[in-house]
């Protein structure tokens, strides 16, 4: 049982992220600054802004949380009233946070993107070198039960999977080769861990083995395209903050 699953209840696919990084102490004393992309109501800003160390007693680690949405009333007036919550109303996909941070949160908002490229450049320029986007994402085509679901929502103008996120992340100037990625079978989320790189993104229209030259994407990926020409979804292997490797089959 999450130890945050009361206060996320509604969230519980940011929780499969959310409940295995809290173990990861390293990674979250080095987090002093991060902004939620999208944040709606809230309750993920709630989990950052209120984190608190694992020691006995446990010490509030105080992350300076910047919650972005373009509807920003959505966010819980007392969540908003947090000392170390700073809201702000604007487009996520635009330089509206005026700072460099360690890490930015999209949970459910990347589809929304009317230009994803670009959302993911501006991202990119706001994190600080090495810095971590925490990406989920649903699929819009995915099979459940071995039944393939197809759904599309309003503003939601693309299609998601596994290799063109990894493709767009790379290109946009993120790390897809040290990252992390994840998606749990009979669920459409997909979930991405990736660094910013200190390169800045490619030119437009790069092709794979662009990418495979840069070393920005994983042994599997380039093995699939020096074989085919193209990556292909049954080779694509990858690993997650849990350590293990898993094999997206869809």
């Amino acid at each position: 049982m999450s130890l945050f699953r009361n206060a996320h209840a509604s969230h519980d696919h940011s929780l499969e992220v959310l409940d295995v990084i809290y173990g990861y102490d390293s990674f979250l004393d080095g987090i002093r600054s991060m902004a939620d992309m999208g944040c709606g109501d809230g309750m993920d800003v709630n989990w950052w802004a209120t984190l608190a160390t694992r020691e006995d007693p446990p010490e509030p680690r105080n992350i300076k949380v910047y919650a972005v949405d373009n509807d920003i009333k959505q966010l819980e007036p007392d969540i908003a009233a947090i000392s170390n919550v700073i809201p702000i109303d604007g487009d996520f996909t635009r330089h509206v946070v005026p700072v460099a941070v360690d890490l930015i949160w999209s949970h459910d908002s990347f589809q929304f993107a009317k230009d994803p490229f670009e959302c993911l450049r501006v991202w990119r320029n706001t994190l600080n070198v090495n810095g971590m986007l925490l990406l989920t994402i649903p699929q819009s085509t995915y099979l459940h039960n071995n039944r393939l679901v197809v759904s599309n929502y309003s503003n939601q103008y693309y299609s998601y999977n596994i290799l063109n996120l990894i493709y767009m992340l790379a290109a946009s100037g993120f790390d897809c080769r040290d990252a992390y990625f994840y998606r749990k079978e009979n669920s459409p989320w997909l979930y991405a861990g990736v660094y910013a790189c200190d390169h800045e993104p490619l030119p437009p229209n790069p092709t794979w083995y662009d990418l495979a030259e840069r070393q920005l994407i994983n042994d599997s990926i380039i093995n699939s395209v020096n074989k085919y020409g193209y990556a292909r979804l049954e080779d694509v292997v990858v690993s997650w903050f849990d350590k293990n490797l898993y094999q997206i089959t869809n």
